[in-house]
C-alpha cells in the first residue's frame, strides 16, 4: 500500500448477498462496520453470480485496501458425500472454475484460461479449527446452480470439489490479482441437486449464523494468518 492511500479496514467481509450477512450483525452492529479484538472489520455485498462478484469485490478492495478479504456465505455439498451435515461450515481450500458443459464434454477450457485459485492456507486452517464440524475442502464455482441429480453427483469424481457457491472463484480471483490475500467461510445449506433450492430456503439462516460465529471466534481467537500490516 502505498503513502498515498488509507486502509479503511483491516478484513473486507464480502458476501453475494444481504442475508449471508446476518449472522456478523451480533458481532459488527447494524452497520456492518466495527472492531472485533482490534481487528477493523467492513462488510460489503458483492452481488450473485461470477461477473458481478468480481467487479464489485475488485473495487471493493480499491476502496478499502484490506489486510486480507473473507467471504461468507452458504455452499451445496455435492451428493455421496456422508461427512457434511446441514450447518457445518465448509471452508474452501481452493476455488475452482466449473462448467457443466465441460464436465459433459460438450465444450473446454482454453489452455492458457485461470480455472483455479487457492486460498490463503493459514487463514483456512485457522478458520476450519474456530467450529466444531469445520471442513476444508476444494469447492466449485459453475456459472449456474446445479440442479441436476445426476450432474450433481459427478461433480466431486471429476473435479474433487466436494461443494459449489457460484461467487467464490471470482472473488478469489479478483484477491489474486489486486494480491490480496483470501479465504471464505460457508455454512452448508442444502445438497446440489433438485432439492437444492427448497432445502436452502429452510437451512440458510442457520448455515450464515454457524458460519459468522466461526469468523467472529477466529478474530477473537487472534485472526491466525491475517497478514501483519
Amino acid at each position: 500500500m502505498s503513502s498515498g492511500q488509507q486502509r479503511g479496514a483491516d478484513v473486507l467481509l464480502v458476501a453475494s448477498h444481504a442475508p449471508d450477512l446476518a449472522g456478523m450483525r451480533p458481532y459488527l452492529g447494524e452497520r456492518l462496520d466495527g472492531v472485533i479484538r482490534n481487528v477493523r472489520v467492513r462488510a460489503k455485498i458483492v452481488g450473485m453470480g461470477m461477473a458481478v462478484a468480481a467487479a464489485a469485490a475488485a473495487r471493493g478492495i480499491l476502496a478499502v485496501q484490506p489486510r486480507a478479504v473473507l467471504m461468507i456465505g452458504t455452499c451445496g455439498v455435492y451428493p455421496n458425500l456422508p461427512q457434511y451435515r446441514p450447518h457445518d461450515l465448509l471452508v474452501p481450500s481452493r476455488a475452482q472454475l466449473v462448467d457443466h458443459a465441460v464436465l459433459a464434454v460438450r465444450a473446454s477450457f482454453p489452455e492458457p484460461m485461470q480455472t483455479v485459485a487457492e486460498t490463503h492456507a493459514l487463514m483456512s486452517s485457522a478458520l476450519r479449527a474456530c467450529h466444531p464440524r469445520g471442513h476444508l475442502a476444494p469447492v466449485a464455482s459453475p456459472l449456474a446452480q446445479t440442479t441436476d441429480d445426476t450432474l450433481a453427483a459427478a461433480i466431486t469424481p471429476s473435479t474433487g470439489c466436494e461443494a459449489e457457491n457460484l461467487e467464490l472463484f471470482a472473488v478469489a480471483m479478483a484477491c489474486r490479482a489486486a494480491d490480496v490475500p483470501f479465504a471464505a467461510a460457508l455454512g452448508i445449506s442444502n445438497i446440489a441437486g433438485s432439492t437444492g433450492r427448497h432445502d436452502w430456503s429452510q437451512f440458510q439462516r442457520d448455515a450464515v449464523s454457524s458460519a459468522a460465529s466461526a469468523v467472529a471466534a477466529w478474530m477473537h481467537n487472534g485472526a491466525q494468518g491475517l497478514p501483519h500490516n
